[in-house]
């Protein structure tokens, strides 16, 4: 495996998005083919350097590439580009592209069963860290809710049930959650509403005070009635 040496120069990127710049540059590399296949990417600190981005930026953007199968991440060793084909690319983004109101229901469906399936996991090793970064989410939900900035909102109401998702130190439960990420991202975008979001900021209040006291029970009460609401928002947003 051939391993790349340099960080070839990067479009600077602007404040808004910065994730989202930072892996749609990172995937230009591979599908313009100057990232090759079975070559070794830049490690996150050269490229959070080369970019002057977060590592957490880059280290998202990684695991998306991961998520469609673009490259493959080893332990100690480095990330790599896997076999890259238009087809193939194409075939992992397909269901990000193109949701049906029943393909958005579908999603919450599985996230019902995901985010209650994992309480337990998180729940029995939460860290100070945790605590507090989840805090920060909910400030800055409660912020953009305030100044009524939807997009701004929904970008930390995802964040935060990311942050969930890595507490459960589950390396499949992680990378699936990427792709749910997105998904949501790209179906939901635009229908959010200032009353969803108001009643969002005081059920992550809710999920907060659960993971801090401990009370699983009351945790799995208050997500599934959170994600009750979100489909029903999904409904009135396809009945306009």
């Amino acid at each position: 495996m051939k391993n790349l040496s340099t960080t070839k120069e990067f479009v600077n990127l602007h404040k808004k998005d910065i994730r989202e710049q930072v892996f749609e540059q990172l995937l230009m590399k591979i599908t313009m083919g100057e990232w090759k296949s079975g070559e070794k990417i830049p490690s996150e600190n050269e490229l959070s350097t080369a970019m002057g981005v977060s590592r957490i930026s880059v280290r998202e953007a990684i695991q998306k590439l991961d998520a469609i199968n673009l490259v493959e991440t080893f332990r100690g060793k480095g990330t790599y580009v896997k076999e890259f084909s238009t087809n193939n690319y194409l075939k992992s983004m397909t269901p990000m592209l193109y949701l049906s109101k029943g393909d958005i229901k579908s999603v919450l469906e599985y996230r019902r069963i995901l985010e209650i399936g994992i309480i337990e996991l998180y729940l029995r090793n939460v860290k100070e860290k945790d605590i507090h970064d989840l805090q920060k989410m909910l400030d800055k939900m409660e912020y953009y809710c305030k100044k009524k900035d939807l997009n701004k909102y929904r970008k930390y109401d995802l964040d935060f049930h990311m942050r969930l998702y890595e507490m459960t130190d589950n390396p499949f439960i992680i990378k699936i959650s990427v792709i749910v990420k997105d998904v949501l991202n790209s179906s939901i975008e635009g229908g959010l509403t200032q009353e969803g979001a108001e009643e969002g900021v005081g059920y992550h209040r809710d999920i907060l005070e659960c993971i801090e006291t401990g009370d699983a029970d009351r945790l799995k009460l208050v997500i599934s009635d959170m994600l009750e609401k979100v489909e029903e928002g999904v409904d009135k947003k396809y009945e306009k």
